[in-house]
C-alpha cells in the first residue's frame, strides 16, 4: 500500500482502538463541500478479525466498520458500522455525557463548541449539533451527529458541510422587517394544489413559497441549496422545424475513483465548477434540438429554465411555459458532456412523481381572493435571520428566511398546517 495512505490506516487503527479488526478495503473519492470546493476522501473498511472466509461480493459482516478520512483537511468525516454493535476496543465516551462528547468533537474537528457549533438535539445515546455564526444558523449548513452504545464506544460519528471560515462570511446587523419587503412579501405568496393523501384529492392552498431575502432588501436568493448554483435561463423553446435525426443516447459518466497521486497533490482544489458563456449558449442549442427530436409538436410549450454545472455532466432544466398550480412541476431533464457539448440523455418526470397522484380528484376552484388570503396570513410569516452562501459573491450573507408554516384552505378559507395537507 501508498505509504500515505498506511499512514491513515495506522492512525486509524490507533486512534479508535481497532485491534480486533483488519484493514480490508479502501476507495479514494473526488466530492465537493457546500460551497462548492473539491476535495478527496480515504474510504476504508474494516472486517472483523474473525471473518477469514472470502465474502460474497455486495455481503458485509456483521461488526464491519467504515470510516471515511478527509485527505486535505487531516480529519474524520464519517464512522458507521454494519450492526449497531461497535467493534472498537477503546471506550471514547465511559460517563456518556454531553461534555464528554463535546470535548472530543473539539479534538476531532477543530472547531469550537458555542462558536463554531451547538447542541441541538440530546438522547441517551445520541447527540446533534449545527454550525452558526453568532448564533444565527447558516444554510448550507454544517451538522454533526455523534451516538454510542451503552458502554460508550462510538458507534456513529457523521460530519457533514464545511464551516466557513472567517473570510467567507460578512458579518452584519440583522434588521430587516417584513413592512421593508411587503412587495416582496405578498409576491412570494402563491396558490398551490397540494395533493392530499388523507383526502384523496388536491387541495388548493394560498402558502408562501420560501426565499431568502438579502438584508438590505435588494435579492432574493432560492430556499433550495442546488439551485442558488444555477445560471438562469428563462428563455422559450421555439422551432420552426421538427429534427428527424434520431438522439443518440448514453450513460452519465460516473464519479470515478481518484488516483492516489491525484489526492495528495490537490488535483482540482481549490478550483470551483463552472459554467462558461460559450458552454451556455451551446447548451441552448443542444437542449432546443433535443427538444425537436422528443417533443417535435410542442414549440413554445417549453421554457430552458436553467442551467447547472455537475461534476461530469451540464444539467438543463426546462419547464413548462404556462401557469401551473400543481406544487409538483413537470420538468424534462437534458444532461450535456461539458467537453464535447453533446446530449448524454434526457428525463421527463411525467410518468414517476405524477404517476402517484393518477387517482386523485381534481382541486375545487378557489373562491377565496388572494387579497383575503394575505390578510389572514400576515400574522403567519416569519422573517428569520440566516447567512446564506451567495455564490456570486463566494461568500456567507446574512439574510432573512422568508417563510410560513401555515397557508389559507383557498376553498374555505381556513388556516391549515402544510404538513398535515
Amino acid at each position: 500500500m501508498d505509504e500515505r495512505l498506511q499512514k491513515i490506516v495506522d492512525k486509524t487503527r490507533g486512534k479508535f482502538g481497532l485491534e480486533a479488526s483488519k484493514f480490508e478495503d479502501y476507495s479514494i473519492l473526488k466530492v465537493r463541500d457546500n460551497m462548492g470546493d473539491a476535495f478527496y476522501i480515504f474510504n476504508m473498511k474494516w472486517f472483523p478479525n474473525e471473518v477469514t472466509e472470502l465474502v460474497e461480493e455486495g455481503t458485509t459482516p456483521l461488526g464491519t466498520a467504515f470510516i471515511s478520512y478527509l485527505i486535505q483537511q487531516e480529519k474524520y468525516k464519517s464512522i458507521s458500522f454494519a450492526s449497531a454493535e461497535s467493534s472498537f476496543t477503546r471506550t471514547h465516551f465511559p460517563n456518556k455525557t454531553a461534555h464528554e462528547v463535546i470535548e472530543w468533537l473539539e479534538e476531532e474537528t477543530g472547531l469550537t463548541s458555542g462558536e463554531d457549533f451547538k447542541l441541538t438535539e440530546a438522547n441517551a445515546n445520541e447527540f446533534y449539533f449545527e454550525s452558526e455564526i453568532d448564533g444565527i444558523p447558516l444554510s448550507p449548513s454544517c451538522t454533526i451527529k455523534v451516538a454510542f452504545d451503552d458502554v460508550g464506544k462510538l458507534t456513529s460519528f457523521h460530519w457533514d458541510g464545511t464551516l466557513p471560515s472567517h473570510e467567507q462570511v460578512e458579518k452584519s446587523e440583522f434588521s430587516l422587517t417584513l413592512e421593508e419587503i411587503e412587495p416582496i412579501v405578498k409576491m412570494q405568496l402563491q396558490l398551490v394544489e397540494f395533493p392530499s393523501e388523507a383526502r384523496g384529492s388536491f387541495v388548493p392552498v394560498y402558502a408562501m413559497d420560501e426565499v431568502y431575502v438579502t438584508i438590505d432588501g435588494a435579492r432574493i436568493m432560492p430556499f433550495v441549496e442546488c439551485e442558488r448554483a444555477e445560471v438562469q435561463v428563462d428563455e422559450v423553446l421555439e422551432w420552426n422545424l421538427p429534427l428527424e435525426q434520431q438522439l443518440i443516447f448514453e450513460e452519465i459518466p460516473a464519479v470515478f475513483e481518484a488516483k492516489i497521486d491525484e489526492a495528495f497533490g490537490d488535483v482540482g482544489v481549490g478550483k470551483k465548477l463552472t459554467l462558461t458563456a460559450e458552454q451556455i449558449e451551446r447548451s441552448k442549442r443542444v437542449v432546443r434540438d433535443v427538444m425537436r427530436s422528443e417533443y417535435p409538436n410542442e414549440s413554445g410549450m417549453w421554457r430552458l429554465a436553467s442551467l447547472r454545472r455537475g461534476e461530469t455532466s451540464i444539467v438543463a432544466f426546462c419547464k413548462l411555459n404556462e401557469a401551473n398550480l400543481m406544487i409538483v412541476k413537470r420538468t424534462i431533464v437534458v444532461h450535456i458532456d461539458p467537453e464535447t457539448m453533446s446530449m448524454l440523455t434526457v428525463f421527463d418526470n411525467v410518468g414517476g412523481m405524477f404517476g402517484l397522484f393518477d387517482s386523485f380528484a381534481s382541486a375545487e376552484k378557489a373562491v377565496v381572493t388572494y387579497e383575503e388570503a394575505f390578510e389572514k396570513m400576515i400574522p403567519y410569516i416569519t422573517l428569520d435571520p440566516t447567512y446564506v452562501y451567495d455564490y456570486i459573491t463566494g461568500k456567507y450573507v446574512l439574510c432573512g428566511l422568508l417563510d410560513a408554516a401555515e397557508g389559507i384552505d383557498a376553498v374555505t378559507g381556513e388556516v391549515v398546517l402544510l404538513r398535515d395537507l
